[in-house]
Parts: C-alpha cells; structure tokens; sequence
C-alpha cells in the first residue's frame, strides 16, 4: 500500500474513509485524515446510490447479502475506473453482480 500511495495510484471514497477513521484516534486519526484528504476521491452521487441499491438487490436475490458499507465502497471504485483494492472476500462476491468492478490483483 505505501508503495502504491507514493506512486500516486490510491484515491479513497467516504465510506473508505469512515470505517478507516472509525478505527483511530487522536493523533493518529489526525494523521489518517490529512493522508485521505489529500488523495483523489470516487464520489457517490446520487445514480451511484441507486446502483448500490440495485446490486444489493441483485445479490440478495441470489441469497447473497452484503454489507451496503462494501457495495458502496465497490460502485465508487467502479464508477470512478479504479481499481479496488482489499483483503475482503466480500468484493469477489460483489463483482459477480457488478460487472464494471476491477479488483486489483
């Protein structure tokens, strides 16, 4: 990860941001913050919104349901052309349902 963000290849969304700030504190989440805020970030606008409503729906009716926090963190990332990354099996999961998703590999 440090690699990639000295390289300038990371850009965060809001819930990215939320739960990594949810899990700081103090200085630290200063820090944190000062880092996210100064990269690019993927927007939720409203058609993201209902996307991430339509691939709940979509993966629920496959038995399949999944926190909203990571379909909103994917449809950012896809919306935006970026690539996601994490160690969330969750957005295997997602990009079965959302075919414009890249999970970098």
């Amino acid at each position: 990860m440090r690699a990639l963000l000295d390289a300038g290849e990371v850009a965060t969304c809001g819930p990215v941001a939320a739960e990594l700030l949810a899990g700081a504190e103090g200085e630290v989440a200063e820090r944190m913050w000062e880092t996210l805020s100064s990269l690019p970030w993927a927007e939720l606008d409203p058609a993201a919104w209902r996307e991430v409503g339509d691939t709940a729906r979509r993966l629920r009716r496959s038995g399949q349901a999944l926190p909203l926090t990571d379909l909103a963190i994917a449809v950012a990332a896809a919306r935006a052309g970026h690539a996601l990354w994490s160690l969330d099996s969750d957005f295997e999961r997602i990009r079965g349902a959302l075919d414009a998703l890249e999970l970098y590999e």
